[in-house]
């Protein structure tokens, strides 16, 4: 199988709209009160969590929808580069805000 330009195309979109899934889910868990060096009690620590679930399931369904609309518009090689950058902005991200590449 050879690489080519609409499969790179899809996986750069793909990855790009896990870099704005993984941007809203922080801005709102920030804003629900969940700052790094927040001092939250419980019911705070349970609301940015909420916010932070909730906001980042749905970024991922409507990346995930608009991975498959532009996969059925922009043909067979991109939709191959949608779904592997898909799965590994997947990866990444839910490796990243579950604590990864931090110190």
């Amino acid at each position: 199988m050879t690489i080519t330009r609409p499969m790179v195309a899809g996986a750069v979109v793909a990855l790009a709209g896990h870099g704005l899934a993984v941007g809203f889910t922080i801005a709102l868990a920030t804003a629900a009160g969940g700052a790094p060096n927040a001092d939250l009690d419980a019911g705070g620590r349970f609301a940015a969590l909420f916010f932070g679930v909730l906001t980042y399931g749905i970024a991922q369904l409507v990346l995930l929808g608009s991975c498959f609309a532009l996969s059925g518009r922009l043909g067979r090689g991109s939709s191959s580069g949608l779904v592997a950058g898909w799965i590994l902005g997947l990866a990444t991200s839910l490796y990243y805000l579950c604590g990864g590449f931090g110190t």
